[in-house]
């Protein structure tokens, strides 16, 4: 025999049903809030090379080319990768230099060859949409790009202050402009970096930059990633003048015409300690990897 509810028993879980069905509401609109839509390309075409009537001079690069209401790109689908899932992943520009996150796996092509994607967007996304979330999409779709992310253990170097103590130099509001480059004459440019070659040596100058942006963004030249452990926070102006060698590279150390090769400057570690009051130092620490699982050519259209 099937057991009997009770009239107060019946009471109680109508009162409870009736105060979940009330908290689902009140909490709706919070839920669908947090809800967000990709926008899609409404049409978007990928030939493989960069030639044909589209072929100018930008196009051969692997930057998006300015054109209203349309994204233009030519590159090697890591390229293409690199952008997507590391400096556009969210939606914002993360000024994530090539090469801050490796890229395993998949085939020869995915490296050489080259595709140009000539796409329409739905309505008027931000630019970092388009080449984020949007891309990620037309990747996955036509390339049937399968990608996941791997962290582990690597060799690292940590930036840390000398015994002798910081020399950052402090960021003075407005020596720098945040307007888009080319900078007017006689401007400085926040946050990016200019260099210089002087005899065997390379210098980089950049303003109103933190500890972290600098060691991921500037010392992204040398051979292992590098880890901020100062606990500096807060934007500084940075100079190093050194001479590039095999520990950097990240920079092509030049030919015999350009100097670069006649070494007889201080290295990278010794100008990071002399110019900045900070440390390079080996150590063990955690990276980020993009594998690719499964890609394939796209079909042209």
């Amino acid at each position: 025999m099937a057991p009997q509810i009770g009239a107060k028993n019946f009471t109680l879980i109508l009162a409870g049903a009736s105060a979940l069905v009330s908290g689902m509401l009140i909490y709706a609109p919070r839920i669908l809030a947090q809800v967000t839509v990709t926008p899609k390309f409404e049409v978007a075409s990928i030939k493989a090379g960069c030639g044909g009537s589209g072929g100018s001079a930008a196009l051969k690069g692997a930057g998006a080319v300015p054109s209203p209401g349309r994204f233009i790109q030519c590159g090697v689908l890591r390229s293409f990768i690199q952008a997507a899932y590391v400096r556009y992943a969210d939606g914002r520009d993360n000024h994530s230099p090539p090469g801050l996150v490796p890229i395993e796996g998949g085939p020869d092509w995915a490296k050489s060859d080259r595709y140009q994607i000539n796409a329409k967007p739905e309505g008027n996304p931000r630019a970092e949409i388009v080449q984020g979330p949007m891309l990620q999409a037309l990747l996955e779709d036509r390339f049937k790009l399968r990608i996941r992310r791997e962290t582990r253990d690597v060799p690292v170097y940590a930036l840390i202050v000398t015994k002798g103590g910081s020399k950052l130099q402090k960021f003075k509001e407005g020596s720098c402009t945040n307007a888009p480059p080319p900078p007017a004459p006689g401007q400085k440019l926040c946050g990016f970096p200019s260099s210089e070659i002087k005899g065997p040596n390379l210098t980089v100058d950049v303003h109103g930059m933190s500890v972290e942006e600098f060691s991921k963004m500037i010392l992204n030249i040398l051979d292992r990633p590098v880890v901020d452990k100062t606990g500096i926070t807060g934007l500084f102006d940075f100079h190093l003048e050194f001479s590039p060698d095999e520990t950097t590279p990240g920079f092509h150390p030049g030919t015999p015409e350009d100097g670069l090769t006649d070494r007889r400057g201080p290295s990278i570690f010794t100008a990071v300690q002399e110019h900045l009051g900070l440390k390079l130092e080996s150590a063990k620490g955690s990276r980020e990897f993009l594998v690719i699982d499964h890609v394939e050519r796209p079909s042209e259209n």
